[in-house]
């Protein structure tokens, strides 16, 4: 995933970035950069980019796959294990049969559960650079 950027900061090896809208975006609303305000980001600026330079940022797409393994697919597992457990446990917490609505109450809780616990390691998912965008090369 490559995109263009204009460097508004650097510190060391680290760049903020404000990305700059492309063709790409087109009518799409769904970013603030499509919406016309102003995106800014922290990457790894390995190309020595100074400040007010425009310049290539890529995220390897692995990186961006398991992110969105990560947001997405866990509080989907998430819930569908809830609602298992939910419905086969109901029984032993005094209800008949198994009941859907205990089912659909443990799904939403342990889906709530897992952003919790993908929240609580966001900061080592930031250490690394697999998650995090990287300045390739300068444009301008």
């Amino acid at each position: 995933m490559l995109e263009r950027a204009r460097v508004v900061k650097t510190n060391g090896n680290i760049a903020k970035i404000v990305v700059v809208r492309s063709e790409m975006c087109g009518s799409c609303h769904a970013c603030p950069v499509s919406r016309g305000e102003d995106f800014f980001l922290d990457v790894y600026n390995e190309a020595g980019a100074k400040e007010g330079d425009e310049v290539e940022v890529e995220m390897e797409n692995n990186g961006f796959l398991s992110a969105s393994l990560i947001l997405y697919g866990i509080p989907l597992v998430a819930f569908f294990v809830g609602i298992f457990v939910g419905y086969f446990i109901s029984p032993y917490l005094g209800f008949d049969k198994p009941n859907e609505i205990i089912g659909a109450v443990f799904g939403f809780t342990f889906t709530i559960i897992s952003y919790v616990v993908i929240r609580f390691f966001e900061p080592r998912f930031k250490e690394g650079s697999r998650f995090k965008p990287i300045i390739k090369h300068v444009v301008k």
